[in-house]
């Protein structure tokens, strides 16, 4: 447990004073951003679009037409927010995963005292060499994260499995993103699932942090890449016993 609060000042050190790592966290989250303000606007517009033909067709009344077209809106925002709580960090780990994959990368070969590479090109042109790889194990994962997920919600219904769901949640969160740090060293899946249950409390205590995270819109967008570089941080503190790398 005692690397589970220590391991923040590293983890965002390595991420925001690294110019190479900074920009590595910030396309992806203006693509997620961008793909979700486009989505939002069209949902809204194309749903008022069609409130407002039901309304013209077949309410009588302008006063119940104009209260019926605030509650559709006040709708439509609701289910929108929904989707997005919902559907916005497996969006944007989809989408941020290269970039993620190499931001632990450049984590792991600092806290070692390796020099990283300070070419901007250089980096994404890696980050492409690597992209169909990346992306298959990342499309393993969303499955995973969905059956995990559908399995923690049917667990909600018995209020006294509600503690078992959250604790799946956490530690799935926690096992998202050290499997950047397993991928890149060929960890089998049995050293893996050992690894998340040989430190349970502290893969249970971030997992529920960044699972606190996650359900704040907007904020959801940042946590794809402070994750990777926090796990990263944690990981090689417990595997490691080089001196860390001073930023």
């Amino acid at each position: 447990m005692k690397h589970v609060f220590t391991s923040w000042p590293e983890a965002l050190r390595y991420l925001f004073k690294d110019p190479i790592n900074l920009m590595l966290f910030m396309l992806p989250a203006f693509i997620a951003l961008g793909i979700y303000a486009a989505l939002g606007g069209y949902v809204l517009t194309q749903g008022m679009g069609a409130a407002e033909v039901f309304i013209a067709k077949y309410i009588i009344s302008k006063h119940a037409g104009l209260i019926l077209y605030y509650l559709i809106t006040g709708m439509l925002m609701f289910l929108f927010f929904i989707l997005v709580n919902w559907t916005f960090v497996l969006i944007i780990g989809l989408v941020s995963a290269p970039f993620n994959d190499m931001i632990s990368s450049r984590i792991e070969k600092k806290m070692r005292g390796g020099v990283l590479a300070e070419n901007k090109q250089a980096t994404l042109g890696a980050i492409g060499n690597k992209l169909v790889k990346t992306l298959k194990t990342e499309v393993k994962k969303i499955v995973v994260i969905l059956i995990f997920t559908v399995l923690a919600s049917g667990l909600n219904f018995f209020p006294i499995f509600f503690p078992v769901a959250i604790v799946l949640l956490a530690l799935l969160m926690s096992a998202q993103y050290l499997d950047y740090s397993w991928s890149r060293h060929d960890w089998e899946a049995s050293r893996c699932f050992k690894d998340i249950l040989s430190h349970f409390p502290t893969n249970l205590v971030a997992g529920l942090m960044f699972l606190a995270l996650i359900a704040i819109p907007f904020i959801n967008a940042l946590v794809p890449a402070i994750a990777t570089s926090y796990y990263t941080v944690l990981w090689n503190k417990r595997h490691h016993q080089l001196p860390v790398a001073k930023s």
